[in-house]
């Protein structure tokens, strides 16, 4: 077993799945305020074995940049059918305790937050085939190869990890992730990926068109002025998108913000040359990663890209099923487009 993969124990599992009981019946609503402040007191009391290997992954990051907690125990056919859509999720006691369980171990790496323009405002959401969006760039696409980006790389408030907890997937279907080996570029390819000769617009998953049709009603009412601000926000930052750099921080080892479909032409031809060098070795560092069932895989957002091959989906209530948590270190960051209703999703 790789040394980034945590294995649970039975005993640790046991545990973990008493803490995930007597968390939830104390806050049965995970997207309450009340829920997402207690977290933290709950989330130390973790088996020891695994708080020190998230901290040791939080603090001393792997060379491969991800991580994996494995051994998370889930019944399939508790779990009920992967749903056709993100909108009509399952929810039983075996889908909303691994929500728990995801919670718990996202919170020894920082605070959990959502986008107002993604999934309606939840901070928990469901990455599954949905039918008729097969060749869209989205997690919830199939046929449709998901281009391997960082997460939001548009926006500056984008999280530091993201999680992906695997319910179901029979058929295999791997998660790719890649870390470039930035050695490779010269001095002068480095030079121009640290400058602001770049853009990236928002990725399809925050387009006005992926807004259910429930809330969208209540928003044309005039009832969400918050979401209506939000989206147009989201069309000038498509319309507009501010120049940035691609990488920051260290030039030894440094931060990665890119998302090559969504991005346009570079300013000048040895900033497109330096960009171009840099996709083709990421692409040469790919590594698959098929999540089976009670898998977390967890990404470090500023080392590494992630994406999915296409894959044939069967919407017969077997297909692959995540879910996906997106986590800052710090959410004071986010301070100034927190919602006051909801003060975890950023709008």
């Amino acid at each position: 077993m790789s040394e980034n993969t945590f294995v649970t124990s039975d005993e640790e599992w046991d545990k973990i799945h008493t803490l995930i009981k007597f968390y939830f019946d104390d806050f049965k609503d995970f997207n309450s305020v009340d829920f997402l402040k207690n977290l933290p007191a709950v989330a130390y009391q973790l088996p020891a074995r695994l708080v020190k290997f998230l901290n040791d992954f939080k603090y001393d990051v792997s060379p491969s940049g991800y991580c994996i907690v494995s051994n998370l125990k889930i019944d399939d056919k508790t779990l009920g059918s992967t749903p056709p859509h993100w909108q009509l999720p399952t929810n039983n006691d075996t889908c909303e305790e691994i929500v728990v369980a995801m919670c718990l171990i996202s919170t020894i790496l920082g605070d959990i937050f959502g986008w107002l323009t993604q999934q309606d405002g939840r901070m928990v959401h469901d990455v599954l085939p949905i039918r008729n969006l097969e060749q869209e760039q989205l997690g919830c696409g199939s046929k449709e190869k998901l281009w391997w980006h960082t997460e939001d790389a548009f926006h500056e408030l984008r999280g530091d990890y993201l999680m992906l907890m695997c319910l179901r997937n029979h058929r295999a279907v791997p998660t790719i992730v890649s870390r470039p080996d930035y050695s490779k570029l010269t001095t002068s390819q480095l030079d121009r990926l640290f400058e602001k000769h770049y853009t990236i617009r928002p990725d399809n998953s925050h387009k006005i068109e992926n807004e259910s049709e429930s809330r969208a009603l209540m928003r044309k009412s005039g009832i969400l002025g918050d979401v209506s601000a939000a989206y147009r926000e989201v069309v000038q930052r498509d319309t507009q998108p501010e120049k940035i750099a691609v990488l920051f921080g260290d030039r030894d080892d440094p931060y990665l913000r890119i998302d090559p479909y969504f991005m346009g032409e570079p300013e000048n031809a040895e900033a497109g040359d330096a960009l171009h060098t840099l996709i083709d070795l990421i692409d040469n560092a790919i590594v698959e990663v098929p999540l089976k069932q009670g898998e977390c895989l967890i990404l470090d957002n500023y080392k590494v890209v992630h994406g999915r091959p296409g894959f044939g989906a069967s919407y017969d209530g077997t297909d692959r099923w995540l879910k996906r948590i997106n986590i800052t270190r710090d959410i004071r960051k986010c301070h100034q487009v927190l919602q006051v209703a909801q003060p975890r999703i950023i709008y």
